[in-house]
């Protein structure tokens, strides 16, 4: 796979057009919309670069000179943004062209997604001038490339610092929540692609150049539809084996594929397909974003596990048994501890209302912090335990006091990010109080911790999952490093 140098100079450029600005745009006024969302967005973003306003009714725009068309722009544009009328987007286009302005970004939407015959004409006339003018065209209808390291992007106070996951999305919607809530994960993005129709440069393209782009580890995908399937099997299998891609297609059920048509326009698929695809390429599945956060944070924070047997500390009475079946129903196995291990438990647990054999319910010993500790070292060094999740019950931390609920954040911490066994151990917090502190100490630790590099999920659900496709990945990659040695 080569590096695109055209998408190189899209993703960092120096100067940017912004074509379709209103001539009374206000930089303190209401929220902006359309071309002047864009400057403002860049200018958050502290973009260093040059920003021309497009408009042949304006000299200046939000303090910027205004020129009446690309043309007329006195230097080489990287970058022209088009937010005009769909009907006015074939002339920005052949302007384009002239000026030798070969990467564009369709704000607009109003083509084959609106499902009228008319709109479909006028998208074929755009992709016909695009095509035969070498236009490298993100979109029509779409939110285009988000770039924190190049200050560029259009959703409003997203994060300014980079990061090693992408995300490549037929939604823009779907990249401006991911774009927010990805640091309550606690990863950022190197790049963020929302590239709607898709009527030039599709998903396969952005791979291509993501596959080889050093800031990127991590590569999440939102799609619809997708024109080359075999060339997206063949390069998600290439690239997954160095880096994970995570993957939600949309669109599988008969109601979804209808609101495809009409989100994007594209042709969704049928789910056997999707399921081969998933099972040639060893791509994480997941369906919702949420999940796809959750992964993306799993593969940057969790060390691969060397099997898929699972401790859960934590679970308490009737709810270790729902534990022991949510563990087992998203594929992991829930081994009762050996012999050796509960002896040593049971020297300093009292198995008056407790359990030691897995799931472990000792939420007594979140109020004190050394025998804990004893419990995770004890459980990680069993020979029948690949990984480790740990609910800690917040309300019996408090009742110990600040000092040792400080204690207790430190130390899991300390053992999630480097335990002497280098088994995975993750968290989920319990809660069963709404006592005010206790709900914002939750709310910040859920945060706080992913950012330290402690994986900590909503649900143990959530933890299983994200676990259960860790280890999957790794198999799969093992059984292919297997096959290709012999």
């Amino acid at each position: 796979m080569s590096w695109n140098p055209a998408l190189e100079a899209a993703f960092h450029p120096k100067v940017v057009a912004v074509v379709g600005v209103s001539a009374d745009a206000k930089r303190n006024g209401p929220p902006a919309i359309g071309g002047a969302n864009f400057i403002r967005s860049y200018e958050q973003l502290g973009f260093q670069g040059r920003i021309y306003p497009v408009n042949p009714k304006a000299t200046e725009i939000l303090g910027l000179k205004a020129y009446p068309n690309v043309s007329s722009i006195p230097e080489p544009v990287d970058l022209v943004i088009v937010s005009v009328p769909a009907h006015a987007v074939p002339g920005v286009l052949e302007d384009c062209i002239a000026a030798n302005a070969r990467n564009v970004h369709v704000f607009t939407a109003g083509f084959e997604e609106t499902g009228e015959e008319e709109a479909k004409e006028l998208g074929c006339r755009v992709r016909q001038i695009a095509l035969r003018g070498g236009l490298c065209l993100i979109g029509p209808n779409c939110m285009g490339p988000y770039v924190p390291q190049a200050g560029i992007g259009s959703f409003d106070r997203v994060p300014r610092e980079s990061g090693p996951v992408s995300f490549i999305s037929q939604s823009g919607g779907h990249c401006n929540w991911f774009c927010h809530h990805g640091p309550d994960h606690g990863f950022r993005f190197s790049k963020v692609i929302s590239f709607g129709n898709a009527y030039v440069l599709d998903s396969t393209d952005y791979l291509e150049y993501l596959a080889v782009d050093p800031e990127t580890t991590v590569i999440c995908m939102y799609l619809e539809g997708v024109k080359d399937g075999g060339k997206l099997l063949k390069q998600v299998r290439e690239i997954n084996r160095v880096k994970p891609v995570i993957l939600w297609k949309g669109g599988l059920t008969e109601s979804g594929s209808r609101a495809v048509a009409s989100h994007t326009g594209s042709l969704a698929g049928q789910e056997a397909i999707w399921r081969g695809f998933f099972a040639q390429t060893g791509a994480v599945r997941v369906f919702s974003l949420e999940e796809m956060a959750e992964s993306a944070m799993t593969f940057l924070h969790v060390r691969p596990p060397q099997g898929k047997r699972v401790a859960v500390l934590g679970a308490g009475g009737g709810s270790s048994v729902a534990s022991a079946d949510v563990c087992v129903y998203e594929g992991l196995e829930v081994p009762t501890l050996t012999q050796e291990t509960q002896a040593e438990l049971k020297k300093f647990i009292p198995l008056a209302g407790a359990s030691i054999k897995n799931p472990l319910d000792t939420g007594l010993l979140f109020r004190n912090v050394s025998l804990l500790e004893r419990e995770m070292e004890l459980v990680a060094a069993d020979p029948l335990i690949d990984m480790l999740i740990v609910m800690p019950h917040l309300d019996m931390g408090g009742r110990a006091g600040a000092n040792q609920t400080d204690r207790l954040v430190s130390q899991l911490c300390d053992f999630s990010r480097d335990n002497p066994y280098g088994k995975p151990t993750v968290i989920v917090f319990q809660s069963f109080a709404n006592d005010p502190w206790e709900v914002e100490l939750r709310a910040r630790l859920e945060v706080e911790l992913p950012n330290k590099g402690v994986a900590v999920y909503s649900s143990l659900s959530g933890a299983c999952r994200a676990l259960a496709r860790l280890f999957e990945y790794h198999r799969f990659q093992g059984e292919l490093a297997a096959e290709s040695r012999r």
